[in-house]
């Protein structure tokens, strides 16, 4: 392994239904509160904002802001803040690229970006991430650097990350060029940069330090020697990667090397044999699908602390699982997984899944009282469209909302939803009631 630097710039449930519960490690979860609010408290603006929506009655539609910012909604829940990632088109050449950050409580810019563009006539993919509680915002692109007509230039990986509690006009990036082709991917504790080859670059974004992994130098696992012959990078933590292994030999597992493995870390009941299969979700955060229990047709679902191993929580669910698509909540306490929530500090979790008596439930967004917001799908098939429903983790009682047409909010942050209105392309921030 080898560390190199290459920085340009650097700136600035009552009764549960057929879901089910259990406990874990019940450890407090990897959450932070480091983001900052300006302005007032959600309590002391009442002004109605022009853009009236039906909601949960969790949210006070007689106050709060709302912004017509063109571009693409990134809420930032640590940081109580949302960002708007726009895009204007360049002249003869690639399109420009910047962020808008606005206070989640009061709409107020709280920082702008250069404008960044994508190296050639590429896409600019943006990734969200959380490393060590603080958010960034980073934009990347490859292709071809210092060419001319005499020289072909160098390939390289453009990376360009904002830290998010970041203030001001103008904010630069700290920019980063990896040498060779490759693909950029949220691994969890950083940023990962790969072709598929023999090794992987790992990005600190608070300083765009560079460390240079070889795959072939990670020690494997006790009890799979021949785990090198097919291995692969799943993900990155403060130990160091996440290792896993491809389908074609005998071992299904995943392990940080020198650290545990999920031998380690296998709940009990859960079946040896069955394949598990990890989920980075963010920061040392991992959802694990261990698959069935040996004695019943329960689904294994644990949460896991990827740097320690430490189980966070676990449930064991009925059912054919629902698509999956995680929301943590802003102080990271509860996880909103598909059709499954975690409590990460008590170690317990509910379950909603397709079973021959119940309806399977998509959950979209869990505030930090455990309000949790969903769609129960009645067709057959996954189809976006459902019933409105809401989980309160505090009482486990989920209701079904009388109104097919409440607007869920798309975040929930510093005491307010976010929402957005397809009709008048607004997004609209209502504070939570008294």
């Amino acid at each position: 392994m080898r560390t190199t630097g290459w920085i340009a710039c650097v700136a600035v449930v009552v009764a549960l239904p057929a879901g089910c519960s259990d406990s874990g490690g019940g450890e407090e979860s990897p959450g932070a509160n480091g983001g900052k609010r300006t302005g007032p408290s959600p309590g002391a603006e009442a002004t109605p904002p022009g853009t009236q929506l039906e909601v949960p009655a969790l949210y006070d539609t007689g106050r709060g802001w709302e912004s017509t910012e063109e571009g693409t909604q990134l809420v930032l829940p640590r940081s109580g803040a949302v960002a708007v990632h726009g895009e204007r088109q360049g002249e003869g050449g690639p399109g420009e690229h910047g962020f808008t950050v606005l206070d989640a409580a009061t709409g107020e810019k709280r920082w702008s970006s250069v404008p960044v563009s994508p190296l050639g006539n590429t896409d600019l993919p943006v990734i969200r991430m959380t490393v060590d509680g603080k958010e960034y915002l980073a934009a990347w692109s490859s292709g071809t650097t210092d060419a001319d007509a005499v020289n072909r230039g160098k390939e390289v990986v453009a990376l360009d990350i904002f830290p998010v509690d970041a203030s001001g006009e103008g904010v630069r990036p700290v920019h980063v060029e990896v040498p060779g082709e490759g693909k950029v991917r949220g691994g969890g504790a950083g940023l990962l940069v790969s072709d598929g080859g023999d090794t992987v670059v790992a990005v600190d974004p608070a300083t765009g330090d560079t460390t240079e992994y070889g795959v072939g130098d990670q020690e494997p696992p006790a009890d799979c020697p021949e785990c090198e012959s097919s291995w692969e990078v799943q993900g990155l933590t403060d130990n160091g990667l996440l290792m896993g292994t491809s389908v074609d030999i005998d071992y299904d597992g995943f392990w940080v090397p020198g650290g545990w493995t999920a031998a380690d870390l296998r709940p009990k009941g859960a079946d040896p044999e069955a394949s598990p299969i990890a989920q980075v979700i963010a920061d040392d955060l991992l959802v694990v699908d261990w698959g069935r229990e040996r004695t019943s047709d329960a689904v294994v679902w644990s949460a896991v602390d990827s740097a320690s191993g430490e189980t966070l929580a676990t449930v064991r669910c009925k059912g054919d699982s629902t698509p999956i698509d995680d929301h943590l909540s802003a102080d990271g306490r509860y996880l909103a997984h598909g059709g499954r929530v975690f409590d990460l500090e008590e170690g317990t979790g509910v379950c909603y899944e397709r079973t021959d008596s119940t309806n399977p439930v998509e959950f979209q967004t869990v505030t930090d009282e455990g309000v949790a917001f969903g769609y129960a799908i009645t067709s057959e098939g996954f189809s976006s469209a459902g019933t409105p429903v809401q989980l309160d983790m505090r009482t486990g009682k989920i209701e079904e909302f009388d109104d097919v047409n409440t607007e869920f909010p798309f975040g929930d942050t510093a005491g307010f939803g976010l929402f957005w209105d397809e009709a008048s392309n607004t997004m609209v921030a209502y504070p939570h009631a008294s």
